[in-house]
């Protein structure tokens, strides 16, 4: 097989880009699955309008945030050393790769280390400063900006509109075609039988009481079924799709990371940007050979995968395995210079806000 990492450091200098494509299946072999759902969605899921015969030529199964999410999570497991920022709150440590904003998170702007806000630490000012044209600042302590995406919108008091916004370089949804909406029933029987003839019940602190026999039920009384006692008749409602096939497409560009430069040397350019795409590879490939239990009733499994290194009339194929992906991202590491990890504290107003949501 040949060199990843070798393959992905000649691709960063001119190929556009990387795709990949591949065919799932069900967990269950089954044709149904469940998209995720929506309040506002004119039935429950992500579609487009449905024709005669009431089939959506396309479903959304997971949206490219979604996966990005995915791709994240398994970048913390691997424990490479690729998200040093870390903020203690609420008894536990949260790292950027787990922040919805990133380095740009308001979780973050809301810590302190040794008595400075973040914005106002050497490296809070360093990542509010990085521009394309020296992005070393994002390399070295939430690279993830630079993959995923981020946008400086944070901050409070004098924001001037013009933050800066940071493209995602990657982008991989997974989707259904030819998807027929089905009803899915539900409801629930009561093992103890209980009807709404056992009478109302009143709130009383964290329990309740009945209501006396010819006690005249108050204001806020509530039926049994109402905290959660006794049956609930079956009903039909919307939810889920039998697809003709789902599949997965992605594209990772490079054309975009080479909008990037870190200090100047030619040398730092090409290391950064292999790191920065062979993150993206193995995110990638760790979330489809984890498994893709997306939810329930949505568990997926891929067939077949296909890569490919892709440019002006080129398209050239590449092998990709986790253990490879992972191999070559560790080299493309030892390349660059991340920071060490940096812990930061919330501060006592963010703390109080956590306390009172619980």
């Amino acid at each position: 097989m040949p060199d990843l990492y070798a393959t992905i450091r000649a691709a960063v200098s001119d190929a556009a880009g990387i795709s990949v494509n591949a065919s799932l299946v069900a967990l269950d072999g089954s044709r149904h699955v469940l998209p995720p759902t929506y309040a506002d969605a004119p039935l429950a899921h992500n579609m487009t309008p449905l024709d005669a015969r009431g089939v959506a030529a396309w479903v959304s199964i997971d949206s490219a945030a979604s996966f990005a999410n995915r791709m994240e999570e398994q970048l913390r497991r691997a424990d490479l050393g690729l998200d040093p920022l870390r903020v203690q709150v609420a008894g536990r440590s949260l790292s950027t790769l787990q922040l919805p904003h990133r380095a740009y998170d308001a979780i973050l702007r809301d810590s302190s280390l040794a008595g400075r806000s973040f914005r106002k630490t050497d490296v809070g000012r360093a990542i509010i400063a990085a521009t394309p044209a020296d992005a070393s600042a994002l390399l070295r302590h939430d690279p993830a900006v630079l993959l995923f995406g981020g946008w400086d919108s944070t901050g409070l008091h004098g924001s001037s509109g013009n933050e800066r916004r940071w493209p995602a370089a990657v982008s991989v949804e997974i989707y259904g075609s030819n998807a027929l909406p089905i009803q899915r029933a539900g409801g629930r029987i009561d093992p103890l039988g209980i009807t709404l003839d056992a009478g109302p019940v009143i709130p009383d602190g964290d329990s309740y009481r009945l209501v006396g026999e010819g006690e005249k039920p108050p204001k806020g009384a509530l039926r049994p079924s109402e905290i959660n006692h006794g049956n609930i008749a079956p009903s039909l409602a919307t939810k889920g799709v039998l697809v003709e096939d789902i599949r997965l497409a992605g594209a990772l560009s490079l054309s975009r990371l080479r909008r990037y430069h870190f200090g100047g040397d030619a040398g730092n350019d090409v290391a950064a940007r292999t790191a920065l795409a062979l993150m993206g590879l193995y995110g990638i490939a760790a979330v489809i050979d984890d498994g893709l239990d997306l939810r329930r009733d949505c568990e997926l499994v891929a067939e077949t995968i296909s890569w490919a290194i892709r440019g002006s009339g080129r398209a050239e194929p590449l092998q990709v395995t986790v253990a490879d992906a992972r191999d070559a991202l560790r080299r493309a590491l030892a390349d660059i210079p991340l920071a060490e990890p940096l812990l930061f504290q919330a501060d006592d107003n963010l703390e109080q806000l956590v306390a009172r949501s619980h």
